[in-house]
């Protein structure tokens, strides 16, 4: 007879529980080799709802035949505790998770993040922005329950892109330490603003600061930059030993991973790249976030009326100006057609209709 596999224990399990009345269920969570208990239970303490609602109690077990035996067993007892009305979260919850603070719940939730993750420049960067910077705002030696997470969150200006990541952030952090709150009402409708028209330099201007930067391995990311619409940290990660024979250069990793990237137009890689060595500033960074605070910062000394950004809308610009459709100019560009024609050429106005009807005469 076939051994049976987990899944199959944990579905007759819960149909014991099911049979025999008792109105608690055995449960896991697919990122998780944990069991925990589901049921309606009163608010914890300090919690912001007033009734019973469905909630999680975790139990600490694994999600093997061993675990799921015990989890049974949790689950009577729980179920018994409900009936008689001797039910307390004291019991429930342990010493630990009704005393740790939220630093360290979020150096738990860090470590735990990178085990499920290759620590890369990338996912170090995803970490700060969208983890590491909403928590700096909480109370570091509180404890973290759902009133705390809620006020925060609240802290943030509505429909701003903080307050959304934060929530995000918060509610990630709130399910790992087994917190129940809900913190979707607060993350309003934050759109990605349009690029402003002044902003984008035209090719007259590009070219202009390009002759004027006198450092040559700055010189060179900015060329590339121009060229082929990358974004700050891009750079660093072109294959250069192809990029003085190919005007295809070959981005090898950085926030969207390997791509390949027009030059646009061709005209600026046979003057900047064909055939010639190409060297970069070297930096000493670990993060991608890293190198476009390093090249934000030499390019800020040189009062530029315009950003290394700025370069990579002017590129999206100039590609749909010279004909390149819009699937082909975003996956050059390394983001998704929407966000392309909603925010790259979003700018676009009279001054560019007016450059296509000339080339239509």
């Amino acid at each position: 007879m076939p051994k049976k596999t987990t899944d199959a224990l944990l579905q007759e399990a819960n149909a014991r529980l099911k049979a025999a009345n008792i109105r608690v269920r055995i449960a896991t969570r697919a990122e998780s080799d944990r069991l925990y208990l589901r049921a309606t239970l009163p608010p914890k303490p300090n919690s912001i709802q007033s009734k019973a609602y469905q909630q999680r109690i975790a139990l600490g077990v694994y999600f093997n035949p061993a675990g799921i035996k015990r989890a049974e067993a949790e689950a009577q007892k729980l179920n018994h505790d409900l009936m008689l009305g001797q039910f307390t979260w004291s019991i429930w919850l342990n010493s630990e998770q009704k005393t740790k603070t939220v630093v360290q719940w979020i150096c738990e939730f860090e470590k735990d993040y990178f085990t499920r993750r290759e620590r890369t420049p990338k996912t170090e960067t995803t970490w700060d922005n969208d983890y590491r910077k909403p928590y700096r705002k909480l109370p570091q030696e509180n404890a973290l329950t759902a009133k705390l997470l809620l006020a925060t969150a609240e802290s943030y200006a509505p429909d701003t892109k903080s307050r959304m990541r934060a929530c995000a952030a918060y509610t990630a952090l709130a399910k790992f330490a087994n917190i129940e709150v809900n913190l979707k009402p607060l993350r309003g409708n934050y759109r990605p603003t349009a690029i402003s028209r002044d902003r984008v330099p035209d090719d007259a201007l590009i070219l202009d600061w390009e002759a004027k930067i006198s450092n040559p391995a700055w010189q060179r990311f900015y060329q590339l930059c121009a060229c082929y619409g990358l974004r700050n940290h891009e750079a660093f990660y072109i294959d250069l030993e192809r990029q003085s024979a190919d005007p295809l250069a070959v981005v090898k990793d950085g926030k969207t991973g390997y791509r390949h990237a027009l030059p646009c137009p061709l005209e600026w890689w046979e003057k900047w790249f064909k055939g010639q060595i190409i060297e970069l500033p070297q930096l000493k960074v670990r993060r991608n976030h890293d190198y476009g605070i390093r090249s934000a910062q030499y390019f800020g000394r040189q009062n530029m009326p315009f950003t290394i950004y700025d370069l990579r809308h002017a590129h999206a610009w100039r590609m749909e100006l010279r004909g390149i459709g819009g699937t082909i100019a975003a996956r050059s560009q390394g983001h998704s057609l929407k966000v392309h024609s909603n925010i790259y050429l979003n700018f676009m106005g009279e001054s560019e209709m007016r450059q296509v009807l000339e080339q239509l005469r």
